[in-house]
């Protein structure tokens, strides 16, 4: 049966070339006591792996670079009382901490487990890159301080972290109750509102309202903690052992998927398929610049490009762009790419009760000047398309088809390609078609160097189920899901106040580029809301209203959701402001009224609820925030 499942993974774990090797380093150490369990996990999923002692990784360094995924398993350090983590974690930084720091860099994936988990903060990579000297976390003794083998169930709260993406249900996993609880510097505020707390502990129904206490948090974690990643997400620190639930056999119930395989297997799958597509996106650019090289010496002196419309140039992205945008498109597209206009079918509304259409049109804005100003083109479709789709949810419609524009002074085939292959991209996360759209060259209108990109979505909604305020009554509570950056709006004031700075700049705030900061993808709320939707609907409940906080802020948004006669409190001390609109507001010396009106200020989205219904949503979703509530009076007011 092992053989049967580990083949038929195998064959669907190849996503891109079948003679692509990817590889994993199983480190060894003294105190690493699940290495062979956890080699075993990454072989099960495509991964060529080795089993390689530290004492052999720092005679040769540079060998560090050799690998895909690099994971540091289990063993004995509970507390760290034996040293062995210390230990480890002072071979890898003093003897591999440039090679380390490049593998992390490059954005290649570390898995840290148990032991594992104490190596990454005793080496500073986790919460965040630190001075050892000055360490901001710890894993201490647990509060029982017994040693003891239980299985846990978890939660995944949404974020950047890789290992988790796609896991929106509660997971199990078994723990050996040695790996100790984390206690920081600072509180965790700042590591929930930067997507840095991937795992929680949670009550056997998947829920963690409120404090978990022991057996289901068993080492006494304070927020639950159970796993932290970096800000980048692709360093991951876990208490639990997904190696050890790679086969339903391995569960005491004999759960698992209807493949047999266990949910610990999931975090090796998604490390698999994010090195998969980071392969294959270094691959496209390769062949993008090749290609593009080719074309411009084959295009230099025709007629077309020197009159300043190159029509050579747009047959060419549109080539680049076919694969990315058929990728969204299944049979109920009749005619798509290609035609003068996209078609449709509508059968899927003959199956609703009395469908209506929902419709949207916005643009990116002057985030494009960033992108253009980095040379990153490949996010800058997904700010427009999840703009878009959360402007959809606010009134309980479901995305069905978009359509893009896009707009240059000089069409750079591959750079458009790179952008529509975003929208494409953010498209299929969201199961909506990329109908069709426009690319035009328009150098009298734009500068060689700049685009604009806007976009027109539809989606479909039953009528007694859209979503318009009207409901809202006075005690209501209104609740925040958070925002990843600035998402698509207040960028001519933020360029204007980071100007005087390169865009590779690290601010302490940050602890990243600013450039990654500033064109961090708009965050997507529809799985979250979709989730939450239903939830409250198998207890009689539901959403009376929802605001997408984009510009004008909670005045302009949330005043949009509310009848007449109702007035909506914010209390902004309910929640942490995150860095960059700290950061922002002290270079800028903006005053209050102006922050909470041109940015999001790390709010989102904004759902109204009874006070019965946001305890229950809070359960499902714990990063919601109780951002404010409503009471008898006109618009909105900040307190």
């Amino acid at each position: 049966m092992t053989d049967i499942v580990e083949t038929q993974l195998r064959s669907s774990n190849a996503p891109h070339a079948k003679d692509a090797v990817y590889r994993a380093l199983v480190l060894r150490a003294p105190g690493i006591n699940c290495d062979r369990e956890t080699a075993r996990a990454c072989r099960m999923v495509g991964f060529q792996t080795d089993l390689l002692h530290i004492n052999q990784l720092v005679q040769t360094p540079e060998r560090l670079l050799d690998y895909h995924f690099l994971v540091i398993p289990g063993g004995f350090s509970y507390g760290d009382d034996l040293g062995a983590g210390t230990l480890l974690a002072k071979n890898l930084t003093i003897h591999l901490g440039p090679q380390l720091q490049r593998f992390i860099d490059e954005g290649r994936p570390v898995l840290g487990i148990c032991n594992g988990f104490q190596v990454l903060v005793r080496a500073g990579l986790l919460p965040a890159i630190a001075s050892t000297d000055h360490l901001s976390a710890s894993l201490t003794e647990n509060t029982s301080a017994l040693f003891e083998c239980r299985w846990v169930t978890l939660t995944t709260l949404p974020g950047n972290c890789i290992f988790t993406r796609g896991i929106e249900h509660s997971i199990e996993l078994p723990v050996a109750h040695g790996e100790g609880q984390l206690v920081l510097r600072d509180s965790l505020a700042s590591l929930q509102e930067g997507g840095q707390l991937p795992l929680l502990y949670s009550l056997p129904q998947g829920q963690s309202l409120g404090g978990v206490e022991y057996p289901y948090n068993p080492n006494g974690s304070v927020g639950n903690v159970a796993g932290v990643c970096n800000k980048r997400g692709n360093v991951l620190g876990l208490m639990p052992h997904p190696e050890r639930y790679i086969h339903a056999l391995q569960h005491p119930l004999r759960h698992g998927n209807r493949d047999g395989m266990g949910d610990g297997l999931l975090f090796f799958k998604n490390a698999y398929a994010y090195v998969a597509e980071m392969a294959s996106s270094d691959a496209a650019k390769q062949a993008d610049t090749e290609e593009s090289n080719a074309y411009n010496a084959q295009k230099e002196g025709t007629a077309y490009a020197s009159s300043g419309v190159d029509i050579a140039a747009a047959d060419r992205a549109k080539q680049l762009m076919q694969r990315a945008v058929k990728a969204t498109q299944g049979k109920d597209v009749l005619a798509g790419m290609g035609a003068f206009a996209g078609v449709l079918s509508a059968q899927r509304l003959q199956k609703m009760r009395q469908p209506a259409l929902v419709a949207s049109t916005d643009g990116v804005g002057t985030k494009t000047l960033l992108a253009t100003q980095a040379k990153r083109f490949h996010t800058i479709g997904h700010d427009l398309v999840n703009h878009s789709v959360n402007d959809l949810l606010t009134q309980g419609a479901q995305p069905l088809f978009f359509m893009d524009y896009l707009a240059m002074g000089k069409l750079d085939p591959v750079h458009a390609a790179q952008i529509v292959q975003g929208v494409a991209s953010a498209c299929q996360q969201v199961n909506c078609v990329l109908l069709g759209g426009e690319t035009a060259e328009m150098p009298d209108v734009y500068l060689p160097n700049a685009f604009d990109l806007a976009g027109t979505i539809v989606g479909i909604v039953e009528q007694d189920e859209i979503i318009t305020g009207a409901t809202i009554r006075g005690g209501d509570v209104l609740l925040g899901l958070p925002s990843s950056g600035l998402h698509t709006n207040g960028y001519s004031l933020a360029r204007r106040i980071f100007a005087p700075y390169p865009l590779d700049t690290v601010f302490p705030e940050l602890g990243e580029p600013l450039i990654d900061a500033l064109l961090r993808p708009h965050r997507c709320y529809l799985h979250d809301i979709n989730r939450l939707r239903a939830y409250l609907a198998d207890r009689g409940r539901f959403i009376k209203g929802m605001a997408h906080i984009t510009g004008g802020g909670f005045e302009g948004n949330v005043s949009r959701m509310l009848p007449q006669g109702l007035q909506a409190v914010i209390e902004t001390r309910h929640w942490t402001v995150p860095p960059l609109f700290q950061l922002l507001a002290r270079l800028g010396r903006i005053e209050r009224a102006e922050q909470y009106r041109a940015f999001n200020m790390g709010i989102g989205m904004v759902l109204a609820l009874t006070p019965k219904g946001s305890i229950e949503a809070r359960s499902l979703l714990p990063e919601l925030i109780t951002v404010g509530y409503i009471t008898e009076g006109e618009g909105v007011i900040l307190q």
